[in-house]
């Protein structure tokens, strides 16, 4: 009965994570832990977009969702996984959806030692916790420590990508990592879900940085860029609030420079313009009033009783806000909390465009 119950929920939990898996029959579920961890279907399917060849390998191939889905993308490729019981699923479920996918159930650092000819692409997503079970965010506390085995690494592989949480820092993952060519923030339905690094050791340049919502197109720059101070205004006709994965790689000056808009405080992350963009990276926002944090003075502007808050270098949090102007969650309308250019809290009233 408790393995019967485990595919039950097993599989409605893969229908909108993962529906090829949802639409295959008799495709083996493992525990639930194992699902929560595991990609995507979007985010996987994104991975195999990056970079094609001929020989893959994934290191830590788990329930091998990212492996099935990568490997498309090559016309051979190896699953590597510790955890017994977990190969075996993966690699039944690789029969069963006609994938030539070769699984191993071992060490997939060791199986790396194993072998002559180099890979195209070594995939790796290291556990991140520890043996307590508990989050780690330092890239040197994962399991297995990519710094302590880079060499290894990069004599068996032509490129290496490293999947890590939302939770660690880009900017020292970029001085702990050698020869970073490009780094995916990934999120879903603005969500941030993964950041990808992308290892090339014959690259020497500046790391890109693609920043994509997978309902949204992508955006991609440079910390160079990020020099460049984008101009400051009071707020205008409209206001622009990036997506999560713009926001997470920290693009606050080459977003407004790129699309020709101005900040609203340099350590507001707003944005705002006379004329409407079209296909900004976000959420875009008519402004209809602008008003001091001040109850009635909020009151006075605003009829309804039921507003989405947002905050952006406010001093006071939503829940504060919420009890301080008695407006409830929900509705149409959008209410932003933030600092202008003069450094002063103001309230902007806003409908969604």
């Amino acid at each position: 009965m408790a393995a019967i119950a485990q595919q039950v929920a097993g599989k409605q939990k893969t229908k909108k994570k993962i529906p090829t898996w949802f639409n295959t029959k008799n495709i083996l579920y493992p525990v639930r832990l194992s699902l929560e961890q595991c990609s995507s279907e979007e985010t996987a399917k994104y991975k195999a977009e990056i970079i094609q060849g001929k020989r893959f390998i994934d290191l830590t191939g788990g329930f091998g969702v990212d492996t099935y889905f990568i490997s498309r993308s090559f016309k051979e490729s190896v699953h590597c996984e510790i955890n017994e019981e977990l190969q075996y699923i993966a690699q039944h479920n690789f029969k069963i959806l006609g994938s030539g996918i070769q699984s191993f159930h071992q060490n997939g650092l060791e199986y790396l030692k194993t072998v002559k000819e180099k890979f195209d692409l070594i995939y790796i997503d290291p556990a991140r916790r520890n043996y307590n079970n508990q989050k780690v965010i330092k890239l040197s506390d994962y399991t297995p420590n990519i710094l302590e085995h880079i060499d290894l690494l990069f004599e068996k592989g032509k490129n290496i990508l490293v999947k890590t949480a939302p939770l660690l820092d880009i900017k020292q993952a970029l001085n702990e990592l050698p020869y970073v060519k490009e780094i995916h923030i990934v999120s879903l339905k603005n969500e941030c879900k993964e950041v990808l690094y992308l290892l090339d050791q014959k690259h020497t340049a500046e790391a890109y940085l693609h920043c994509i919502n997978t309902t949204q197109s992508k955006y991609s720059f440079s910390y160079s860029q990020e020099n460049e101070t984008a101009p400051l205004s009071d707020p205008l006709d409209y206001l622009y609030e990036p997506n999560a994965s713009i926001l997470k790689a920290g693009a606050f000056n080459s977003i407004a420079n790129d699309f020709k808009l101005q900040k609203l405080h340099p350590n507001s992350h707003l944005y705002t313009s006379h004329n409407l963009l079209e296909g900004f990276p976000g959420r875009t926002f008519k402004i209809d009033t602008i008003c001091k944090y001040n109850k009635k003075e909020i009151l006075k502007h605003f009829s309804v009783k039921k507003a989405n808050i947002a905050r952006r270098n406010f001093p006071d949090s939503v829940v504060d806000i919420r009890k301080k102007t008695g407006i409830k969650e929900g509705g149409e309308h959008y209410l932003f909390a933030t600092t202008l250019q003069d450094n002063q809290p103001k309230i902007l009233l806003c409908t969604k465009v």
